[in-house]
């Protein structure tokens, strides 16, 4: 019988198949978007597997920029650039990306200029690193502005949308107050409410928000949010259509989806657990329906839930539209 090779890092031994296993699931973790998981099973492989150093340390890259570790991302940017693993230019993307996070654009504007004079970029890249050095240098170059308030009161709902688009790239602290009061107000729009919240989570804040919107009110962290299109409710609902419409009439299966994504877009970070998936789903179907057919559906002969159910997607239909 053939003995296992136990593997020695200092005064300990390490049993066969621990590196991999650490592999592993560091990689399952990250696959599965539990970053903070993956970077401890990786960051714990790294000390076992120096044959599989590269790949190891990509996939934590990988996972701490994802969990919004930036500075230790940084340093592994930096050891991977200097010892040439992984692949170069993805490598170098994701550090130019955590500097702009930082706002760091007067490193990014010289290592990209050192490195565009000292190494040969094939044309793909060099056109990309080219706009993110000019992007670094009109960033580096433009003057700090006075605050103002995001919102004065008189835009109306395309300015506003707008200007929280404008909040991506921007230091958002000085907004907090304004942002968090206004997931609060009932009375804002709600796909308006969904930009705001979406901004936070892009910023990864981790500080707990009061969200209220229809009939709905929950605390948050916008971090922590899946995306309105990977939630279950969703994702079920979309099952569902398909599986009605998909070999029937795949024109209205398109349809059908599109409405379906501009409602739960309204409806984030909520799920309208008052109504089941089938009740919604053959409610979003009548919609369509009575839109096709040019006359109002009367509630004789349609389940009392599907109608209930129907009532409210007509309300977030003629809001959505609102900002088409």
């Amino acid at each position: 019988m053939k003995r296992k090779k136990w593997d020695r890092k200092g005064n300990i031994f390490i049993f066969p198949g621990t590196s991999e296993a650490l592999i592993q699931k560091g990689r399952a973790a990250l696959e599965e978007k539990n970053y903070d998981q993956a970077v401890i099973f990786l960051s714990e492989a790294l000390e076992y597997a120096a044959d599989q150093e590269g790949d190891i340390k990509m996939a934590l890259l990988l996972a701490l920029y994802e969990s919004g570790q930036h500075d230790p991302a940084l340093e592994i940017c930096m050891d991977m650039l200097h010892q040439g693993l992984g692949d170069y230019y993805d490598v170098l993307d994701i550090y130019m990306l955590i500097l702009m996070h930082q706002k760091k654009y007067e490193e990014m504007s010289s290592m990209l200029t050192a490195l565009m004079e000292e190494k040969e970029f094939p044309d793909k890249k060099k056109e990309y690193f080219e706009s993110l050095l000019s992007l670094s240098n009109k960033m580096n170059m433009s003057p700090e502005k006075e605050w103002q308030p995001l919102f004065s009161g008189k835009e109306g709902i395309r300015e506003q949308m707008l200007k929280l688009m404008e909040l991506t790239h921007v230091n958002i602290q000085p907004y907090m107050g304004e942002l968090t009061a206004f997931l609060r107000d009932q009375e804002a729009h709600p796909f308006l409410q969904t930009l705001a919240l979406n901004v936070l989570k892009e910023h990864g804040v981790e500080k707990p928000v009061e969200v209220r919107k229809f009939q709905f009110k929950e605390t948050v962290i916008p971090a922590e949010l899946p995306d309105a299109f990977e939630k279950g409710y969703f994702k079920g609902v979309i099952r569902q259509l398909e599986t009605e419409l998909a070999d029937t009439n795949p024109v209205l299966l398109e349809q059908a989806v599109e409405m379906t994504k501009r409602h739960f877009s309204l409806l984030y970070p909520f799920e309208p657990a008052h109504i089941s998936m089938p009740d919604w789903t053959e409610a979003v179907l009548l919609l369509l329906d009575t839109y096709y057919e040019g006359r109002d559906l009367e509630p004789e002969g349609v389940n009392p839930s599907v109608y209930s159910g129907l009532a409210f997607i007509r309300r977030l239909d003629e809001i959505s539209l609102t900002f088409m």
